[in-house]
Parts: structure tokens; sequence; C-alpha cells
């Protein structure tokens, strides 16, 4: 971000370029630039939300082809964590604004910190999302974010499970099984999940105050031929450290570059 705004700063005082008609910015008109550039972080808050989260192991070497190489991979045994998140909530604020009920498709990779102050850490490989208004500011940030209305996540009065994901730059995938309403005591956590994007690393920390983790049984498929089934090593994964389905009142995410 800071290479943004030195550029902006460039252009408008001129550089030094020797152009007799060009005159030095203001003071409140180089505050205006350095305003609208630091505009790519912005806050999120999530209300009325149920979320399928599940944790596999997969293949270190597999995973370490795709998250860069200053991001130290959180291994099992040499296995690498591999998170999938789908979340509905019934209302999001983004940016201060009311943008209503969300859909988010989230697949990335456990990392060991860098973000001490969370309880997890993971890079995003794919996220899709049917919020314009998200997806407009996570694109303006940088991050690889997919606009998509093919996203869903469904619980059925009888525990049928269904959730399913389809974008136009993200892999195909849908988790199939039984899940039930979750009765334990909320507690806390969070999470800081990390992308190299256009302007450099950004980092979406979430916290939410309160969520209720309940159990899952579920199967990931994707196509053979998808990112997702090279990473995984086959058409389908079951969840061998977390499968579950949750839910929580609100939570809050804030975008930041990174410096």
């Amino acid at each position: 971000m800071r290479r943004d705004i030195g550029l902006l700063l460039v252009l408008m005082v001129g550089g030094g370029c020797g152009n007799a008609g060009t005159e030095e910015a203001s003071e409140p008109e180089v505050r205006g630039i350095v305003e609208a550039v630091s505009k790519k972080d912005f806050d999120v808050q999530f209300s009325g939300c149920n979320v399928f989260a599940g944790l596999a192991h997969v293949s270190g070497a597999r995973a370490r082809a795709l998250v860069p190489p200053e991001y130290t991979l959180s291994l099992d045994s040499g296995a690498a964590r591999m998170v999938v998140r789908v979340a509905h909530c019934s209302d999001v604020i983004v940016d201060g604004k009311a943008t209503g009920s969300t859909i988010i498709s989230h697949i990335g990779i456990g990392l060991a910190g860098p973000d001490t102050t969370v309880s997890l850490n993971n890079y995003t490989l794919w996220y899709a999302t049917n919020n314009a208004p998200l997806h407009a500011k996570l694109t303006a940030a940088g991050v690889s974010a997919d606009k998509s209305n093919s996203l869903d996540i469904d619980l059925s009065s009888g525990g049928t499970l269904t959730v399913s994901s389809n974008s136009p730059h993200t892999p195909t995938f849908q988790v199939n099984g039984t899940a039930v309403l979750p009765t334990a005591t909320p507690i806390p956590t969070s999470a800081s999940w990390w992308d190299d994007g256009k302007h450099g690393p950004v980092r979406s920390r979430t916290v939410l105050p309160a969520i209720q983790f309940g159990t899952a049984h579920t199967v990931l498929s994707t196509p053979a031929n998808s990112e997702l089934a090279a990473l995984i090593g086959a058409p389908t994964i079951t969840f061998d450290i977390l499968d579950s389905y949750n839910l929580f009142p609100g939570g809050t995410m804030e975008v930041r570059s990174s410096p």
C-alpha cells in the first residue's frame, strides 16, 4: 500500500519531471490521496450466521506448491491442514453499509503464524461470495475473490446437510452428509486469513466472540480435473481433523493491507 501512495503522490506533485505548469499538491489534497488509498482497508460485521467448517490433512508438498514461500505451513507429521469453510449470514455490513443476506465459500491452508493474536492462521487459496459490495471491496484490496450466486448451505429438518460452491475462477465442490444443530456452550474464536494479492499481502482478521460448535459427518466431492482435486490427490475427501456445523450470532472481520 505504501508503494501505491508514493506513486500517487509523485503523480500529483509532478515527480520532478520538469513540467512547467505542474503545481505541488496542497496538504489537503495529499491527505485526500492517502485517504483514498487507505480505503482498501475496511471492516465487515456479520450477524445471524450458520457455517460448515471442515479440516482435513492433505499432502504437505502439494499444499506448499500453492502457498507463497514466505508463509510457514502448519504441518502434522509432514501433512498440511486444508480448511473448507462455507458460511451463510442473515445480514452483513460492509464498510458501514448493510448488504443483506450473504454466503461465503472459503478454502485455505493452515499456517504456523504469522498473527499470534488469533486462534488460527490460514492462507487463502479460493474465495467466493454472492455479496457484490463485499466482493468489490475485497477485489479493490487485492484479494483474489470471485462473485457467484451459485453458493449454498442448507441443513434440513431431518439433519441432511448440503453445501455447494461454484464460481468462475474457483474449484467447484459439494459437501454432503448429516449434521445436527449445535447445543454446546458458545466459546470465542478468531482467525486470520492471508492472501498475497495484487497490492501485496492482505490479512482478513475475523473475530467471533461466541460460536457454538456442532458435529457433522460429511464427504467433499469435486471434479477429478479440478485444482481442488489436485490438492487433495483425489476427487473426494473426508474431514479427519474437524467436521462441524456451527452457529454464531455475530462477528467482525478487519481487512488490512499488511506491510
